[in-house]
């Protein structure tokens, strides 16, 4: 009986190491890279110079692909506004040691970006990497999996990402970085996706907050779909170096390495799941080693099953956040989080303590929500604003000035 137990022992523990945790790298040692001109005829022969990451036998640029690992997913990287793709360089090395080839385009690096050409940039590649597969004379001949591809990128290419998933319906699964809202309008884009979507953002991001830019996105999304706000983060530590962004970001309360150690996990996982099929990523995606991990505050929901319109949906506590603008003149928002369906009131106070006004008074589902205050027809001084449920109350001060 001893000698059995030890040996369960032994099998539980090998089933729970038996996956590599998304954060470190994978089983492949080498990555290779290359520069390479993608010319699309369609658009007057648009160039868009990429680099190129691929699992390879010894280490470098142009060294050989390594053809032991099958055919690999592709996956196009969208940078951010004015952000050269080099600064993203670790991800890249990242997703191909786990076994895929990621293709990331510098074009639109201007002041004055096209967000639509710069979708079809990152839809194009990865059709193009597709044909070159085909080519007995390609370096890539062969080593394309040409029906599981991605694409994924940070801020301005975040929300591009979402505007080129609308594009390509052969696209099997679209991930962002503090993904920003685009013109043409990236949310408008999101709704049309019947794919599986994730949306990373950090807590502290000024540019592209979770408040105004991440949470319209996943509100308008269709299942599967997932947003995580790393807790302490911000907007430019989803790149290994400095930038522009970092100049006009927030300060983060954690390390770069810890934000970055958080991004390659969540982004794996996302694309072991859904263009590698592994389901021993799932845990790590939005299971119980995810909703464990107190680094991250996490919602996700699953796609509809056996008919009935069930949400699965994660939201882990009551939150009422400050107002912003604050100070502010005359419009304010206020957002606030509920975890399981609540009769929730919102109310306006004066500075001497009493209700002027109820700006929420309903029962509400659990999710995340925005709310304004319009006070124009208040004078200038300080005001304060209360959340109340039966489970919970929580009161903030706020500035209004004329």
């Amino acid at each position: 009986m001893k000698y059995l137990f030890i040996i369960i022992c032994l099998i539980f523990a090998l089933e729970t190491k038996a996956a590599t945790v998304p954060s470190d790298s994978g089983s492949f040692q080498y990555v290779g890279n290359q520069t390479i001109t993608f010319i699309d005829s369609s658009r007057s022969d648009r160039s868009i110079q990429s680099l190129v990451y691929y699992p390879a036998i010894s280490e470098g640029i142009g060294t050989a692909i390594n053809l032991s690992g099958g055919k690999y997913p592709i996956i196009s990287f969208g940078h951010g506004f004015t952000i050269n793709p080099n600064v993203y360089i670790h991800l890249y090395r990242h997703l191909a040691s786990w076994g895929y080839i990621v293709i990331a385009p510098a074009t639109e690096t201007s002041f004055f970006p096209s967000h639509i050409e710069f979708a079809r940039d990152l839809a194009f590649v990865l059709r193009d990497m597709k044909r070159k597969s085909k080519l007995p004379a390609d370096f890539f001949f062969n080593s394309v999996d040409t029906v599981q591809t991605g694409i994924f990128g940070h801020s301005m290419g975040g929300g591009c990402s979402f505007l080129a998933g609308s594009l390509d319906t052969t696209v099997k699964a679209i991930s962002s970085l503090a993904a920003a809202i685009t013109n043409p309008s990236s949310i408008t884009a999101i709704q049309q996706i019947q794919r599986p979507v994730q949306l990373l953002s950090g807590q502290r991001d000024s540019i592209a907050s979770y408040w105004t830019h991440q949470l319209p996105h996943y509100n308008a999304a269709n299942p599967f779909k997932q947003i995580l706000n790393i807790k302490g983060g911000n907007h430019s530590y989803f790149h290994l170096l400095p930038a522009l962004d970092d100049l006009v970001d927030n300060p983060a309360t954690i390390t770069r390495n810890e934000q970055q150690k958080l991004t390659r996990r969540y982004i794996t996982s996302f694309f072991n799941v859904f263009l590698k099929n592994d389901t021993n990523y799932r845990n790590y995606l939005f299971g119980s080693i995810a909703q464990s991990d107190t680094s991250i505050i996490m919602q996700y929901q699953l796609p509809f099953v056996t008919g009935l319109k069930e949400k699965i949906f994660k939201s882990y506590y009551f939150e009422l956040k400050q107002n912003y603008p604050n100070p502010f003149n005359p419009v304010t928002t206020i957002a606030f989080s509920i975890p399981k369906s609540s009769f929730i009131k919102i109310i306006i106070y004066n500075i001497l303590g009493k209700e002027i006004t109820k700006i929420v008074n309903q029962k509400m589902e659990a999710g995340n929500y925005l709310t304004e205050w319009n006070a124009s027809e208040y004078p200038s001084g300080v005001y304060f604003y209360r959340l109340e449920t039966s489970d919970f109350t929580d009161t903030k001060r706020m500035i209004l000035v004329k």
